[in-house]
């Protein structure tokens, strides 16, 4: 950027000087014309008041015409040979209006001339005229001077323009080193440029310890039904175990495993999540019947721990959420109402629409959660009660998940609860 910034601030100075000299060229040109014709007809009026029309004069061209054209005499030239001279423009312009002038190429002497012509009172015309190359001469003998002065602006627009560079480049480069700490001397356009970065580096650093704790809680909670399998698996391979027992340490196996698998698969849908590999995501689905069809499914775990679940719902409830995720939402909510139920309680499962918003709602009459808790039970492996979680099956995953289906689909996530009263969970989308 530095080297991109001092080039063009070069640039620009270089193509500043290129145009100034060529309008004050062009301007000094023009008033040194000026000044040659100013010139010859200073010299024609002392010619007109001296009343000597065939002064010869090496630094002029005086010429005498009569107004029918013919040449009656040229200080430089033969006037019995010249042509008619009353096509010439300074010569008709001075017929037609008393004076004329101009510059032009002289067809006589084969040389860029300038050129004065005034009417006389005997209606002669009298024109005078000088040599143009040494109009230019005079020009090109200040060239050196204004090729110097260029050379030497270039010079000092080049170390003007590495100054420039690194006073403007400094404090960027300041920034860039003390993120933490934005000081007034940044640019204030450059704030919110800098505070979106410090944003960004923040969350960045959140989600690495968030990953950090994250694979720190995996391995310890794949590590304890790997222990328990390992363990209860080498003593029925040692002999020690009796029918009994390996009836006992087979089912402990099996409850392993099952929690061991359960952990898997929320951990994959949980990395689904975080990486945005949401296929269906963009598909509406009917809330209602997947709804319907997780109460049906689970109605039979509830029966077993002595759980009512009642679903109250409109017939149609059209969400863009996906039928996968809609599945796993739900599923979560009312399996977590159950779970954490209280023997003979109740769970009720409500869809209805307000306020142009598709209201799913799962309530049950469990152990509640403490004020203090309610804040952190969507974190990843976070446990009200961790050995009631583990002795219910729970992988403390689930409400994480939930949590993140209603970040990827602009869900809003609400809870209330009280301990031994129960939770109500609410997530609402627009229609």
């Amino acid at each position: 950027m530095r080297k991109k910034i001092n080039r063009r601030l070069f640039e620009i100075a270089i193509f500043s000087i290129v145009i100034t000299t060529v309008v004050m060229t062009s301007v000094f040109y023009t008033q040194l014309q000026r000044q040659v014709f100013s010139d010859l007809q200073a010299v024609a009026g002392l010619l007109i008041e001296e009343g000597n029309y065939e002064k010869t004069t090496v630094d002029f061209r005086i010429t005498l015409i009569q107004n029918n054209g013919e040449v009656l005499f040229d200080s430089v030239g033969d006037a019995q040979t010249m042509e008619n001279h009353l096509g010439r423009p300074e010569v008709r312009d001075a017929v037609e209006y008393g004076f004329g002038k101009g510059m032009r190429k002289s067809d006589t002497l084969s040389a860029t001339w300038f050129y004065y012509a005034q009417v006389l009172d005997d209606n002669t015309i009298l024109r005078v005229g000088k040599e143009a190359h040494s109009v230019i001469s005079v020009f090109m003998s200040t060239l050196p001077g204004v090729c110097v002065m260029v050379l030497l602006l270039a010079g000092i627009c080049f170390i003007l323009s590495q100054y420039l560079t690194t006073d403007i480049v400094k404090p960027i480069e300041e920034m860039a080193g003390e993120l933490d700490h934005i000081t007034s001397e940044v640019y204030p356009e450059l704030v919110p440029f800098a505070t979106k970065i410090q944003s960004q580096h923040e969350q960045i650093l959140q989600s690495a310890n968030i990953r950090q704790e994250f694979t720190a809680n995996v391995s310890h909670e794949l590590k304890t039904p790997l222990t328990a399998i390992s363990g209860y698996a080498e003593l029925m391979e040692s002999g020690m175990a009796n029918e009994k027992d390996m009836k006992h340490f087979s089912g402990e196996i099996r409850k392993s495993a099952a929690r061991l698998l359960s952990l898997i698969n929320d951990i994959i849908k949980l990395s689904e999540l975080d990486s945005g590999n949401v296929k269906d995501m963009q598909e509406i689905v009917n809330l209602s019947d997947i709804a319907e069809e997780s109460v049906e499914m689970l109605r039979l775990q509830a029966q077993k721990n002595h759980i009512t679940i009642q679903y109250q719902g409109i017939p149609c409830a059209n969400v863009r959420i996906g039928k996968e995720l809609a599945q796993e939402l739900v599923y979560n909510l009312i399996q977590n109402a159950i779970r954490y139920n209280k023997p003979y309680g109740f769970v009720y499962v409500r869809i209805k629409k307000a306020e142009g918003m598709v209201v799913f709602e799962v309530q049950d009459t469990g152990i509640g959660i403490a004020r203090e808790h309610q804040d952190r039970v969507f974190e990843r492996f976070y446990r009200v009660d961790k050995s009631r979680s583990k002795q219910l099956g729970g992988t403390g995953l689930g409400l994480a998940i939930v949590k993140h289906i209603c970040t990827v689909t602009d869900g809003e996530l609400s809870l209330e609860s009280e301990p031994d009263k129960g939770t109500i969970i609410t997530v609402k989308w627009k229609e």
